[in-house]
């Protein structure tokens, strides 16, 4: 089987990763013009997941599951009648996922809202950061592996940082959660048993890799320095 040479693909995967890099500012900047538009008072889109609540969504579907099969149903597909909206709030789309809009006069509410992610699009500051900053990260990598020297120990450190920014991304995002629900209004729906904001779902969810990528990318990057300092005692012995 004919191998991509090292030379070849760091010619090819370099740019790469600078236009990645080069997205990640662009991004930022969209989320400047995002931040102007949320403070001249646009209203509030947030999209619901009714079927289980926001914060320890994993033990609701435990708990869901293991309900399910103690009452011997294979599968729960929870349903909800219509929701109700009311003047407070309006709500639009699927009954099944619908989108919660409704006017917040306070344009730091509607600002902290955008930056957690709880929007109907893909901005958010979490997003922001780890585009620009994974970027920058896979640009130094790559711009310090060489045919010559391919492990070296700064990747190593590289490669952990990339693991534990997913991390504590993901640590965030259920900090966020805890965050919403203290700044959207406590609508009720009748059907649902808590309000509404315990059921708001962030973009992040979607655009964010999860949990278990950060953990797989630390275990890389353990594997990586022992393969460097492995080299490096070779280097000795010769």
């Amino acid at each position: 089987m004919h191998i991509l040479p090292l030379t070849s693909l760091l010619r090819f995967s370099r740019p790469l990763a600078f236009i990645f890099l080069l997205g990640g500012g662009i991004a930022a900047i969209i989320l400047l013009v995002r931040t102007v538009t949320v403070i001249d008072d646009t209203p509030v889109q947030l999209v619901l997941n009714t079927t289980t609540p926001n914060t320890f969504s994993a033990f609701h579907d435990m708990q869901a599951g293991w309900a399910d099969g103690y009452n011997g149903r294979p599968m729960r597909h929870t349903q909800h009648s219509p929701l109700a909206a009311n003047s407070s709030f309006d709500l639009a789309a699927d009954p099944q996922a619908p989108v919660l809009r409704y006017h917040e006069p306070n344009a730091w509410r509607r600002v902290a809202l955008l930056y957690l992610g709880a929007s109907n699009d893909y901005q958010s500051l979490a997003w922001v950061v780890f585009f620009a900053v994974g970027s920058w990260l896979l640009w130094q990598l790559l711009l310090d592996v060489t045919p010559a020297t391919p492990f070296t120990f700064a990747n190593a450190r590289r490669l952990r940082g990339l693991g534990l920014l997913v991390l504590g991304l993901n640590f965030v995002q259920e900090l966020a959660y805890l965050a919403v629900r203290m700044l959207v209004p406590p609508f009720q729906s009748p059907g649902l048993a808590e309000p509404l904001s315990h059921y708001v779902r962030l973009n992040t969810e979607t655009t964010l890799p999860g949990w278990e990528v950060g953990l797989v990318l630390l275990v890389i990057a353990a594997v990586y320095q022992r393969g460097v300092e492995l080299s490096r005692e070779a280097e000795l012995v010769i």
